[in-house]
């Protein structure tokens, strides 16, 4: 019999270099993209004897916000403006909005203001906002009467001595330009002053101006935050800024007001 002669190859190495290359990007990829949970725990105290509690009533009543801030607070939507603070609001400011439409063809038109509808040229197109030249807000009872006030012939708004517009003026009369400090006038002629639509921005900065001579001392004399609705106007949020700081709040804030 013949013998088989069987030669023995040692075995090949395995070769792990793609194997070790796709886990060094397969452990990463896994990584991003997995979900981890946050517990975020919130620490509250609720009212006292309402049974809220899971295992105790609350014995300790809330700690009073005895700082001397005031969180003045200008809350603006498309045809209020309402200053609140932390011991309460003033009355609501209503306004009725108009816009001013120049043209290179020579249209100056006063337009008011409706959401959701933009102003057409005669021509039939629409206005655009790059046409639109100024905002006007003009104070308005709740009926949507346009409120009129005496003003200088410089255009400054005239108030009483308690702050309040003036409706129209006689020989004699003491009256203070909205100017910061308010200009004492004793009026000797009613013919240098006329009789315009209120501007709702400066009546808010009269407003603005008492609140800063009555809280001056505040921790937060020099704040205020604006909060406006989504659908208020840019540049009308930056005209309401240019009044309060004018009335000596330099510090502002911008918030959302939400729907």
């Amino acid at each position: 019999m013949s013998k088989l002669n069987i030669e023995m190859k040692p075995a090949p190495e395995l070769d792990l270099k793609c194997f070790m290359n796709l886990m060094v990007v397969l452990i990463p990829l896994l990584l991003v993209s997995a979900e981890f949970a946050k517990v975020a725990v919130i620490d509250i105290k609720l009212p006292e004897a309402r049974g809220s509690q899971t295992r105790s009533a609350v014995t300790e009543q809330p700690q009073e916000d005895k700082s001397a801030k005031i969180l003045l607070t200008a809350i603006i939507t498309d045809s209020v403006v309402t200053l609140g603070a932390k011991g309460g609001f003033m009355p609501s400011l209503f306004y009725r909005e108009f816009h001013r439409y120049v043209t290179k063809d020579g249209l100056d038109t006063l337009v008011e203001y409706e959401p959701g509808k933009q102003p057409r040229h005669p021509s039939g197109r629409e206005l655009t906002v790059y046409e639109r030249y100024d905002i006007f807000l003009y104070t308005s009872d709740d009926k949507r009467s346009i409120i009129n006030c005496m003003y200088t012939k410089f255009g400054e708004m005239l108030t009483n001595v308690d702050g309040n517009p003036v409706e129209k003026v006689v020989a004699g009369d003491t009256v203070f330009a909205l100017t910061n400090p308010r200009r004492r006038i004793i009026v000797s002629n009613p013919a240098e002053f006329e009789s315009k639509p209120l501007s709702a921005y400066d009546e808010l900065k009269n407003r603005l101006m008492k609140i800063k001579e009555r809280y001056r001392d505040a921790e937060d004399a020099d704040d205020l935050i604006i909060a406006a609705e989504n659908e208020v106007i840019f540049d009308k949020i930056v005209q309401i800024m240019d009044a309060a700081r004018s009335a000596e709040f330099p510090n502002i804030s911008i918030a959302k007001l939400r729907g």
